[in-house]
């Protein structure tokens, strides 16, 4: 449900309820305890979409198991895994968060939106396994990775994960595995911040109600909002706007009216170098 509280010209509205949406808000919220914030989501229940645990990978992404993070080759050949590594850190910083979260009152119960569980990359294909071993030499080496296993024994794979060897053929096979894996659930973690945020004083969430417009004003932005449920429309001013609504993100970038809104476009989709496993509990 939505927060009992609506924040007419709050310092700050939040467009979507996703984990971008929630971390910023809970971020400037304990950085800046006098801030007035106001979120809008669309849907009738909070992180439906993007960040919903449905319609995201869940391994955290830290670079532990997502091949296309080192999809590029050095000069040498071998597979270049400084974005893993890149991403490994950028993780374990907003673990760092989660954890002030769990400390301090915001989050009850971590085990709600993260456990543990070992991450496993899975290739087939003699180029494949190629690639793999050589990202694996690349990435056990620096100490985040340090616990990476590697493997083409097909008994090990299959003690690792015993599906992937039922029914296939001959062709070559790889597999690494490293049991300092997180599974995440970025939708219940938003929920999670939103509810918080929506206790604090100065702070309200309305589900249902959909951001239509924005508009430059002196004092900062005109949002024109309608609430779908019983078709009112109204504007409320902010000082600052974050647009963090999925796929209704480029529509009101580009009735901001910022620069930063021209030259977005549709990537057209490529399959993944390898196919990639891993593990879940949810």
């Amino acid at each position: 449900m939505s927060s009992s509280q609506h924040i007419d010209n709050p310092d700050v509205v939040l467009i979507g309820s996703g984990v971008m949406s929630a971390t910023l808000g809970a971020v400037l919220k304990n950085l800046q305890p006098d801030l007035k914030i106001q979120l809008y989501e669309v849907t009738e229940e909070l992180a439906q979409e993007s960040s919903n645990g449905w319609h995201n990978a869940g391994t955290g992404h830290a670079g532990i198991c997502e091949l296309s993070y080192t999809s590029d080759r050095g000069a040498d050949g071998e597979v270049d895994v400084t974005k893993a590594i890149e991403i490994f850190e950028q993780f374990e910083q907003s673990k760092y968060f989660w954890g002030y979260a769990v400390r301090n009152g915001m989050i009850d119960d971590p085990k709600k939106f993260l456990n543990p569980l070992p991450h496993i990359a899975f290739v087939y294909g003699q180029e494949q396994v190629d690639f793999l071993k050589s990202r694996h030499a690349g990435m056990s080496a620096h100490h985040f990775f340090s616990s990476m296993e590697y493997t083409d024994d097909r008994e090990t794979i299959r003690d690792w994960a015993p599906l992937l060897l039922a029914g296939r053929d001959d062709t070559p096979i790889a597999a690494t595995k490293m049991d300092r894996g997180t599974d995440v659930n970025f939708g219940a973690l938003s929920e999670l911040l939103v509810e918080w945020l929506g206790q604090q004083d100065g702070c309200g969430y309305a589900l249902r109600h959909r951001v239509t417009d924005l508009t430059r004003t002196p004092e900062g932005w005109a949002v024109e909002v309608k609430d779908n449920k019983t078709g009112r429309k109204f504007t409320n001013q902010t000082k600052f706007v974050f647009i963090g609504a999925g796929g209704g993100s480029l529509p009101l970038l580009q009735k901001s009216g910022i620069a930063e809104s021209k030259g977005f476009r549709r990537i057209p989709y490529r399959r993944p170098m390898a196919r990639v496993s891993t593990n879940r509990n949810s």
